[in-house]
């Protein structure tokens, strides 16, 4: 299983597999390192080539701390599933220049041409999904470098409807 770890503004991803019983876990880039994992309730012993390391780890749904001798870390879990679910749903699909469809449905009406000043919150296109019109704004503000998009399309979830050129 992948998760994606925050940790201090990075985010690392950790693949978890069981083998025979036995864990092996992998960072990043790293090669898979054999891990023999002990939880009695909150209390974790992680034993590992490096050493033996122990911890008290509290959390809820994604965010956890991990007491260790050295000191505290505030961690940020998502497994794998939970990022595609979300992406599916069209959460944090926004970027500060992309403007992404949050739904599927069809382009009804531009309402800006490539090349305008784009104010933050201003109509950019209006989709219509289930029977209703949605006006699509940009979240920041700048120049409209493209659509990606025609009047008359029919767009997925996912899919990249503008591209806007932050002001600086």
């Amino acid at each position: 299983m992948l998760f994606y770890i925050s940790y201090q503004g990075e985010e690392h991803k950790v693949r978890v597999e069981v083998k025979d019983g036995q864990y092996f876990v992998s960072v990043g880039d790293e090669s898979e390192n054999l891990v023999d994992i002990s939880f009695y309730g909150n209390d974790c012993t992680l034993l590992h080539e490096k050493g033996v390391f122990h911890a008290n780890v509290v959390g809820e749904k994604m965010d956890y701390t991990v007491w260790i001798p050295e000191g505290n870390l505030s961690l940020t879990v998502e497994s794998e599933y939970r990022r595609i679910v979300g992406l599916l749903r069209g959460q944090n699909l926004e970027t500060e220049n992309n403007v992404y469809s949050k739904m599927p449905g069809k382009i009804t009406k531009m309402m800006a041409k490539e090349g305008d000043e784009i104010q933050k919150g201003q109509g950019l296109l209006v989709m219509e999904a289930m029977k209703m019109e949605n006006e699509i704004k940009a979240q920041v503000a700048g120049t409209l470098k493209r659509f990606c998009v025609k009047e008359g399309q029919a767009v997925e979830t996912g899919t990249l409807l503008a591209e806007i050129t932050p002001n600086e």
